[in-house]
């Protein structure tokens, strides 16, 4: 545009001089043929060439300030590309007066601006990319004080208790056969609970998070490995699932990972069922177990495990409910909606 326009004041100036110039030919001229003795009529050829000189001279000025608007205008341009470019340090020259100075002054301030909030964004990267490294270990230094107990408090006194009782045996199975026979018996019960406590914290020391396959894939390949590796027989109705974000998928395997893990830990069930489908939109994940069931009114324990279970499914925008009696084994039902958006 700024060159269109000095294109245009280029042709009127050239227009200008060569009008000027074939007038001064036509009063030439017209002096040879027929001299002029009025005055009023010289003094009106005089009053047109000093006002045609006049224009001719403001024409010139007005080019020249075209000039230096042009300057101006093409410095705030390049000046506006660099910091478009990420080099917020650029500066404009201020001038020392004029309609200019106060504009290169507020183009400065705001460089200035955009140079600080940069700086805070990236100390508040930096602050955050801390903030979750502590949140992280303190997390991983959490789950390894709960393993810590959880060994300490089952497993270990397991143990302890599996060796007294075949001391005991040792002791009396020569005097009193019978006794030595319960001893037996008790420490083949207590093995099988220290071995289903292990397996139940070996199943939390798994990724919590799926390696590239789908949330289906994974669950399958879970109870897979836990059919082989425990005493409890395992089911699965596994559909896939479309239409889940990753974080979703590995929310849920996590999820499921908890309820499999209470019930290889709490239940004395012979037999897990775990089953993932959807009904209208909404994924639903169940988890059945036939063993002794529980009062979550009275059961502390299993309380807390099944609040934080609730709660991380309501994070995902889910549903989380419990149907447990004593007996009568527990059933877990999760209910997420699919977001359409997502598929």
């Amino acid at each position: 545009m700024l060159k269109d326009q000095l294109q245009t004041l280029k042709k009127q100036l050239i227009a200008a001089v060569f009008t000027c110039f074939g007038l001064f030919l036509f009063l030439q001229i017209l002096f040879i043929y027929y001299p002029v003795h009025n005055q009023w009529t010289i003094g009106s050829l005089a009053a047109f060439a000093a006002f045609s000189l006049q224009a001719l001279v403001e024409l010139w000025l007005h080019t020249k300030a075209y000039h230096r608007l042009r300057e101006k205008m093409e410095a705030i341009d390049v000046f506006i590309q660099t910091l478009t470019s990420g080099k917020l340090s650029a500066r404009l020259s201020v001038s020392t007066e004029g309609a200019w100075k106060p504009v290169e002054q507020s183009l400065n301030e705001l460089a200035d601006k955009l140079d600080t909030q940069v700086k805070s964004l990236q100390r508040l990267v930096d602050a955050n990319v801390t903030m979750m490294s502590k949140i992280k270990n303190e997390a991983v230094t959490e789950e390894r004080q709960r393993l810590a107990r959880d060994l300490h408090d089952a497993v270990s006194q397991q143990l302890f208790a599996l060796s007294m009782l075949a001391s005991a045996a040792e002791r009396t199975i020569q005097t009193n056969p019978k006794l030595a026979a319960e001893n037996i018996a008790d420490v083949s019960d207590i093995a099988r609970k220290a071995q289903a406590e292990m397996r139940a914290l070996l199943l939390h020391l798994r990724p919590v998070h799926l390696s590239g396959e789908s949330l289906a894939q994974g669950l399958t390949q879970l109870i897979e490995e836990l059919n082989g590796k425990t005493p409890m027989h395992f089911e699965a109705s596994i559909s896939p699932i479309d239409g889940l974000s990753k974080g979703v998928e590995n929310h849920l395997f996590r999820l499921c990972q908890e309820a499999l893990s209470n019930a290889l830990r709490h239940s004395e069930a012979t037999m897990v069922k775990v089953s993932l489908t959807t009904i209208d939109q909404t994924l639903v994940l169940n988890i059945y177990d036939n063993g002794r069931g529980f009062d979550p009114e009275t059961d502390k324990i299993s309380s807390y495990g099944l609040k934080t279970m609730r709660e991380r499914v309501e994070e995902i925008g889910g549903h989380f409910s419990l149907t447990t009696h004593a007996e009568e084994g527990t059933s877990i039902w999760i209910r997420v909606p699919i977001q359409r958006e997502m598929t």
